[in-house]
Formats: structure tokens, C-alpha cells, sequence
């Protein structure tokens, strides 16, 4: 029987003119995977916090940068042009020679990554003939180098390779590569995440909203704790990293123009719990952006437009709601539909319109009928209600009866639901946005 990597690799990787570049590729293990688009300088400085980690990681450790853009007029001159600066310091760093054009900053930088231990790699997805497809963005460029990594551990799937994901604009740890190898081995993961803070901006109003916005990521993963989701992760492109089996049997990255993270992640998590790094940590950049019709910088640019307008969070009776429905479920799994639908009224009346609309009925009898086992039943009932399922659901009882919430608010309520003793004693008022992070932090920790 074929390793699920070599059938991957021969059904589902990515085809087409991109290649590896490279000095050497022997005793790779593990592959960083970095998608590049107009990146230069923020690049040159996450490869140096890279180059910062053990010489004992980065030896069996290749750092790929897949350097990727559209063709003109689908992508900005702009950003060509600097995709070829970028290019052109990728090779110089593999020829272990700095490059003229650079300030003394940025040439110190290259000098360090050059006397590293670093092992480089990069993909040209950006020159004439090799330019990413019209519609395509950010999920194809991680596929294709992870694809291409991925071949490198064909012949030895059980021996534990590691695909990280990570971006661009991202600092690790000096022991970033090392926790992550160790958790894999400790826990047999097939994909985890790695706890992450965003850097800190020198602009007062893109800290707030950043601030803001890390506050809202992580109280909405505490929600779905507290309603006992399966789904209760961060999706975060830069914290993501998978096994090489786990990578396979998912059939790769989804080739998105934006939430490839969320959807491969989703994909990952149906098959094993998603794990969590610990000591150590990623910091990504506060920047704003729309590259992306969606995710950190779109999300921090209506932030800046919107102010405390935007500045609101799920109401948090959302995710008693869900808890309580999968409740319902994993206690009595061989309940009749119609049934389930009574109780989930009881639940919430809209908790039962959003079942009726996406098919609970009919979804619910085909897994009786095929999963008889208790254990394997709950287990496809989750893998049919989803993170994407979950996400929608949480939607939908916003839009229909539980509008979104003050920060300050949801917080507070949220601390309450998961009984935070504490929480009365901590200040109502309007609060600043450090105040929340840190408010969401506690119920992280004590959660």
C-alpha cells in the first residue's frame, strides 16, 4: 500500500513550473514555509529571528520562501519590483554574499543570517511565466512550497517531518523550532498551533486597533472552549504547523485567495484534536492591510475607519447556546431527529430555524444509519458540524436574535459563564484597549 505522501504527491500536489532553489537538500526533516508577496525588508527580519534558533534545528531544517505574485495588470508594479529586490537578496544569501542598494541595517541583518546555520530555500512564483493564476493568492503559494517540501520526506512518513507555516512579516522565538519538534514528538500530533502575540505598533491607533482585534481573536476561541467545541483554536496562517502525514491526508493547503489557515486547520482538526505548542511563540506584525478580502490586516483597517463602531464582540450567550446543543447531542446520540429538534427549540428557537435550514434532519439520519458506534457517530457528528458550521451558526444567531456586544460587556458576561470568581471585582467602565487584552488573557489562563 502506498504512505499517504507518496499518494499524495502523485494525485493531489500541486503542478507546474515552480521549483526549488537551493544549495543543498540532503538530511532535511522539517520545511518552514514562507509566502512572500512584496515583502522586502519585513522578510530579511523574520529570516533573522529564524537564523537566531539552534544550529542543531536549522541544520535539519529547510526555510522556504516561496516569492509569489500575480501578473501585471493583476498585480502592482510595485509589488514586482519588489518581489525581484526580494529575489535577488534570497539568492545573494544562498551564495553567502551581501547585495548593494541596502542600507547598513539591512546588510547587518543578511551578514548574520549568512554566518547562521540557516538552510534557504526559495520558489519563484513571481517571474514572467511563473506568476501565480489570476484568481489565485496566499493558499496556492503556501500549497506549492509545501508541496514541494513535502517531497523531500516522500520515502519516510513515520519519521516525523514537520511542515510549519508561517508569514513574512512574523518573529519567532530562538527556540521556536526547537518546541515545535519536541511537542511532535511528545504528543504525536498530526497538527498543532503555536501561541502568538502581535508586535506592538509605534502608531498609538494601530496599536489600539490591533490591540482590539488580538482581544476579539482570543475571546472568541475562549467562547468555543467554554462551549465544549472541538473547534476551539486559533486560525492563524503564522502559528499553523503540520506533520507531513497529517499534511497528506488532508490533501494539502486549500488553494484560497484568503482563510486557507481556517479551512486547512478545519480539515486537520476532523482527523485528531489540533494541538498547542507550548514555550515559545510567534509575533506577528500589527500592519493593516487588503490584500485579503478578509483576516488580520483587512480586520485592523476597519478598525481604523470604523473606531468603537467596530469595536463590538459576539454576544456571549452565543456560546451557551452551542454548548448546550452539543450537550444534547454527545449525551444522547441515538435520539430520533424530530426529537432533537424539540429539544433544540427548548434550547433556542433559532438554534432550531438554523438546524432546520442547513438539513440537520436529513444529515442526522444518514450518520445513525452509517456510524451505529456511539464513539464514531459523535465523532462524524462533529466532523459534519464543523468549525465552518459553528462559525456560520454563530452568525446566524447574530443576525436573528443576539446582536454583538461592547467589548467590555461580553467580556465581563464571558468571565461570569466560565466562572471567573474575580470578575465582579474588576472594573465595568469603558476600557481601554489594553485593559481588554488583558481581561481576555486572564479568562485564557484560568480557562
Amino acid at each position: 500500500m502506498k504512505n499517504h505522501i507518496r499518494k499524495y504527491l502523485e494525485d493531489y500536489a500541486e503542478r507546474g513550473p515552480w521549483k526549488l532553489t537551493a544549495k543543498s537538500l540532503d538530511g532535511i526533516r522539517h520545511a518552514v514555509v514562507i509566502p512572500a508577496l512584496a515583502e522586502y525588508p519585513h522578510l530579511l527580519e523574520t529570516l533573522h529571528s529564524l537564523a537566531r534558533n539552534s544550529p542543531e534545528e536549522l541544520k535539519k531544517t529547510l526555510v522556504v520562501c516561496v516569492v509569489n505574485n500575480r501578473a501585471f495588470p493583476h498585480a502592482e508594479p510595485d509589488d514586482i519590483a519588489n518581489n525581484r529586490q526580494t529575489l535577488a537578496i534570497l539568492d545573494a544569501l544562498l551564495k553567502k554574499t551581501t547585495i548593494g542598494g541596502i542600507d547598513d541595517e539591512h546588510n547587518e541583518r543578511m551578514e548574520d543570517i549568512i554566518n547562521s546555520s540557516i538552510r534557504l530555500a526559495y520558489v519563484d512564483a513571481s517571474s514572467a511565466g511563473l506568476e501565480l493564476p489570476e484568481k489565485a493568492g496566499v493558499g496556492l503559494a503556501r500549497k506549492i512550497g509545501m508541496d514541494l517540501s513535502l517531497s523531500l520526506t516522500a520515502g519516510i512518513e513515520e519519521e516525523g517531518n514537520i511542515l510549519f507555516c508561517l508569514d513574512a512579516d512574523t518573529l519567532v522565538e530562538p527556540n521556536y523550532l526547537l518546541q515545535v519538534t519536541r511537542h511532535f514528538t511528545r504528543k504525536q500530533s498530526l497538527s498543532a498551533v503555536v501561541p502568538f502575540a502581535h508586535r506592538k505598533s509605534p502608531d498609538g491607533s494601530i496599536q489600539d486597533a490591533i490591540t482590539i482585534y488580538e482581544a476579539y481573536l482570543r475571546y472568541y476561541v475562549i467562547g468555543l472552549k467554554h462551549a465544549r467545541s472541538p473547534y476551539a483554536f486559533h486560525t492563524i496562517g503564522s502559528t499553523i504547523v503540520s506533520s507531513a502525514r497529517g499534511y497528506a491526508m488532508v490533501r494539502g493547503m486549500p488553494k484560497r485567495l484568503a482563510a486557507e489557515d481556517f479551512y486547512f486547520l478545519n480539515k486537520l482538526a476532523k482527523l485528531q484534536p489540533v494541538g498547542l505548542v507550548e514555550g515559545t511563540a510567534v509575533y506577528p506584525s500589527p500592519r493593516h492591510s487588503s490584500r485579503t478580502p478578509f483576516g488580520t490586516g483587512k480586520q485592523v483597517g476597519q478598525l481604523l475607519t470604523k473606531g468603537e463602531k467596530e469595536n463590538l464582540f459576539y454576544h456571549p450567550e452565543i456560546f451557551t447556546i452551542i454548548r448546550n446543543w452539543l450537550i444534547l447531542i454527545e449525551q444522547n446520540p441515538y435520539q430520533d431527529g424530530l426529537e432533537i429538534l424539540r429539544q433544540a427549540k427548548m434550547i433556542d428557537p433559532t438554534l432550531q430555524a438554523y438546524l432546520n435550514e442547513i438539513g440537520f434532519l436529513k444529515a442526522w439520519e444518514k450518520l445513525k444509519k452509517n456510524f451505529p458506534l456511539k464513539s464514531n457517530l459523535i465523532r462524524q457528528f462533529h466532523a459534519w458540524f464543523d468549525g465552518l458550521a459553528t462559525f456560520r451558526l454563530v452568525h446566524y444567531l447574530t443576525e436573528h436574535r443576539y446582536p454583538k456586544v461592547a467589548a467590555e460587556t461580553a467580556i465581563q458576561i464571558l468571565q461570569r459563564k466560565i466562572g471567573d470568581e474575580k470578575a465582579e471585582k474588576r472594573p465595568i467602565g469603558h476600557a481601554s484597549p489594553s485593559d481588554l487584552l488583558e481581561q481576555v488573557k486572564i479568562m485564557e489562563r484560568e480557562k
